[in-house]
């Protein structure tokens, strides 16, 4: 399968076979134990959890953003520890809109890992549906994870300075439109965005029941990101801290388009050199 997306349906056909790993990815910002709560109280059978900022992120530094990229080495070995091979199949789900969930994806893709996919609409949907819940946590057999690292899927600090401007290349800012305007900032230290950067908020992607837009819709959402990626320009993809992006790539993937970078850092690394550029307003 080439599509990153996956049906509720899809999955729960699925489920029990043997090289199949479930995991949750449901956190919330600014309540950090309430993902791994909600994943005690009931998720979806065989789910093992995975946090945001424990395992899917490396501890905060003075640059690297707020949820800076965990060192290969030490994430293949977190997902060696909760069952996950290189021959596993891999279907994560959130409650918040995919946007965890594709987190993963992109980490385990980063790793060399193919076989990971994003489970539509997230838990809620799942239990409203009468689909099977459990609290019963998963007897988890250890196994091995061997990184093949694709630095190309990644963009770093350097990589957007040498973007701005550069007609090769297109920056996306993947936040809601007052954030990327510099109207509001309520999270990071300064408003604004990387200069040149043009803005497509990932939850354009959902519709208002948080399903997965369709083809179609996806497509015109993302036109000129789509435009830009025909005319053989880069893209490189950011948000806030490297997480929201996420579901604006795993939007491309799903309609063809491979060539897309994750800067990982995002405007919380961005703004954390003085002498990076701020730009407020439409560009």
């Amino acid at each position: 399968m080439s599509n990153p997306l996956v049906s509720k349906k899809w999955l729960l056909a699925r489920m029990y076979e043997p090289n199949m790993v479930i995991v949750d990815c449901r956190f919330q910002l600014g309540a950090p134990e309430a993902g791994k709560a909600a994943y005690a109280e009931s998720h979806i059978p065989g789910a093992i959890y995975l946090d945001l900022e424990n395992d899917l992120s490396a501890p905060i530094g003075e640059h690297g953003g707020r949820h800076p990229l965990p060192e290969p080495e030490a994430l293949a070995k977190r997902l060696g520890r909760v069952g996950i091979s290189n021959d596993s199949i891999v279907v994560a789900y959130d409650d918040q809109g995919g946007m965890n969930a594709s987190r993963l994806w992109l980490l385990l893709r980063w790793l060399g890992h193919e076989q990971v996919y994003v489970m539509d609409e997230g838990f809620s949907a799942w239990q409203q549906d009468s689909y099977p819940v459990t609290a019963d946590q998963r007897v988890v057999i250890p196994s091995s994870f061997q990184p093949v690292v694709r630095d190309e899927l990644i963009a770093d600090v350097e990589d957007v300075r040498s973007a701005i401007g550069n007609p090769d290349v297109l920056l996306v800012d993947s936040r809601e439109a007052p954030r990327y305007l510099g109207q509001t900032e309520p999270i990071d230290a300064k408003a604004g965005h990387v200069p040149s950067a043009i803005n497509a908020f990932w939850k354009n992607n959902l519709d208002a029941e948080g399903k997965w837009t369709s083809v179609d819709q996806r497509r015109a959402g993302l036109s000129e990101v789509i435009d830009a990626l025909d005319a053989g320009r880069e893209v490189i993809v950011y948000c806030g801290s490297g997480v929201s992006a996420c579901p604006n790539i795993v939007a491309l993937h799903s309609l063809g388009y491979s060539n897309v970078r994750l800067y990982a850092g995002s405007w919380s690394d961005w703004i954390s050199y003085s002498e990076n550029p701020v730009a407020v307003g439409d560009e």
